[in-house]
């Protein structure tokens, strides 16, 4: 009986370790289209030490975060097109046209309507990109129906 409750006790610390090394969790908006077609659960990313004050991430040039969200979609699909980039407004956005653009590299593919999943990616920050606060948009579609799983979040590109 003490062995496993050893056991028990080392499993759920590896549960807590591993969470805590996933990123941070920051906050994001749902886009207005995929209220009713996707549940985006959680995003994180990492490093972002400002979201303990719930402060936009200081995204470094040259150098790579990572991010991941937690997402269950309404709708059926075998593939998944994903997408970056930086929503000038509702209807103006600006692509990060070095993403891999194929979302089941990076989540299990097909997706299933009403079962969770995680997406999880790196992503190089340039050299090139200004240093700004931006309002990204994250989308992963499927590209036969053109349902989507979609939100924003706010970053910094510092030095």
């Amino acid at each position: 009986m003490l062995r496993l409750s050893s056991l028990l006790a080392v499993a759920f610390a590896c549960v807590l370790i591993s969470g805590s090394v996933s990123g941070e969790v920051i906050n994001f908006q749902p886009c207005e289209d995929s209220v009713d077609t996707c549940t985006i659960q959680q995003v994180r990313v990492t490093p972002c030490p400002e979201a303990l004050q719930n402060k936009a991430c200081n995204i470094r040039r040259r150098r790579t975060s990572e991010m991941s969200f937690d997402f269950t979609p309404h709708f059926d699909a075998d593939t998944l097109e994903a997408s970056l980039g930086w929503a000038k407004s509702e209807t103006v956005e600006l692509p990060l046209i070095t993403m891999d653009r194929e979302g089941c590299k990076y989540t299990n593919c097909p997706v299933r309507s009403g079962v969770t999943q995680t997406y999880t990616t790196a992503v190089p920050i340039e050299a090139k990109f200004p240093l700004s606060p931006y309002t990204i948009r994250w989308a992963l579609k499927d590209p036969v129906s053109g349902k989507r799983c979609c939100f924003t979040h706010d970053i910094k590109v510092v030095r």
